[in-house]
């Protein structure tokens, strides 16, 4: 840019409007990026069509917020005209601003004199007033890297789908297999530090390993006091918890009639009083900072219940009432709140030996293949989960991309079960 020009304010966004601004004479103007892009096409000034203007204008569509650009003006006139909608000249409402350069005539230079277009074919076919070739695709945008959108206080840095879990502590229970184990080494690829629990000391520094998880805590959460023991010890190693995703549980095959109040009881201390003891051990640190995620994995069993799972049937239909409780009471202190329906998934609790792939074959009268053949075809989708896909929408709640989402039950059951709630 050259000395001693007078710098003017950019064109301010207004969802994609047209503005006009003149650059200045060819011979006297200072240099500013649209005006360079041109010269690099080598569009030469004439006289075709009738275009006489001593002076170039160009159309500059402004798709995206941005950040202000500052336009070299030259000469002693005043050239930058009043924007076709804005709160004073040369300026729009909005606040954020950008200049882009969409598209580019093929044959501008035979067919344009003094005057270049830049600006979407339909505008430039009312300028020029005859048909258009096919148009050159320009892939120019003129912004700062990393400005914010001020309209709605993000930053959005790229069309990338960042995820927004670097460095953040994400605490899963349940987490040495399965569905808590593929969720964990998702988080931990996104760059999460991620804290894998379990009962069994061996598996957890398995899991931990697989995972590239930050740390395992060995801990049986039905137990009072466990869950709030993991969340101690991830805060003395990690210092916080950012993100909780209670994944622990069981389940099995069973008639209404034959179970026990030992088992009615022993489930609901495992599927739901361990979510609400760790969800009752997070919320101090959340609140003081003022941030933080729960996500709490249900089922389709707790939107409909399953005749032959009565008693977990029962405790996912609480972790679904205590996820909208949760993020009700929390909503206003930045925490967010939700519920993961999924449907059978392939996971050790169905596919392994004694799992209910067996126990529903038993209870049937069928071969375990028939058995799981019948689940299958029992989804719009004609087949079980696998464990990856339950964890993408687990990821996804816990991250930033969700940053409007609570209060929320998020079915993943391949269609399973016909409701629009």
């Amino acid at each position: 840019m050259t000395e001693n020009c007078p710098q003017r304010p950019a064109v301010r966004d207004h969802e994609h409007l047209l503005v006009r601004v003149s650059s200045g004479d060819s011979a006297q103007r200072c240099k500013h990026p649209i005006l360079e892009l041109v010269d690099g096409f080598g569009i030469a000034p004439g006289t075709a069509l009738g275009l006489r203007k001593a002076r170039e204008d160009f159309l500059v569509e402004q798709p995206l917020p941005g950040p202000e650009i500052a336009f070299a003006q030259g000469g002693n006139r005043d050239d930058l005209e009043t924007a076709w909608f804005g709160d004073r000249p040369g300026r729009v409402e909005r606040a954020g601003q950008i200049a882009g350069v969409d598209r580019v005539h093929s044959r501008a230079r035979e067919v344009l004199g003094e005057s270049a277009s830049l600006c979407p074919p339909s505008v430039v076919q009312r300028r020029v007033r005859v048909p258009l070739d096919a148009v050159l695709e320009v892939p120019v945008r003129l912004a700062v890297a990393g400005q914010q959108d001020r309209r709605h206080g993000v930053s959005y840095p790229s069309s990338a789908l960042d995820l927004g879990l670097r460095d953040r502590v994400c605490v899963l229970t349940g987490s040495t297999s399965g569905i808590g184990l593929a969720s964990a080494r998702f988080l931990a690829e996104e760059g999460a530090k991620v804290v894998i629990s379990g009962r069994d000391s061996e598996r957890v520094e398995q899991a931990r390993k697989e995972a590239g998880a930050a740390l395992g805590v060995v801990c049986d959460l039905a137990e009072p006091g466990a869950p709030e023991e993991l969340v101690r010890e991830t805060i003395a190693q990690l210092g916080r918890v950012d993100c909780l995703v209670n994944n622990v549980g069981e389940a099995y095959q069973a008639s209404f009639e034959e179970l026990t109040d030992l088992q009615w009881d022993e489930m609901w201390q495992l599927n739901v009083m361990s979510y609400v003891r760790a969800i009752r051990a997070v919320l101090p640190g959340m609140r003081e900072r003022g941030s933080g995620v729960i996500v709490n994995v249900s089922s389709t069993a707790g939107k409909r219940p399953s005749t032959g799972m009565p008693n977990y049937s029962v405790t996912k239909a609480a972790v679904l009432s205590l996820s909208r409780l949760v993020a009700d009471v929390y909503a206003g202190e930045g925490i967010r709140c939700n519920a993961v329906a999924p449907g059978p998934t392939a996971t050790p609790a169905w596919l392994a030996e004694g799992g209910l792939a067996d126990q529903q074959a038993r209870r049937s009268g069928k071969s375990r293949e028939e058995a799981l053949a019948a689940v299958a075809a029992g989804r719009p989708l004609g087949r079980l989960a696998e464990p990856e896909e339950i964890a993408s929408v687990v990821v996804f709640l816990c991250s930033d991309r969700a940053g409007y989402v609570t209060g929320a039950a998020w079915s993943a059951d391949g269609g399973t079960v016909p409701i629009i709630i």
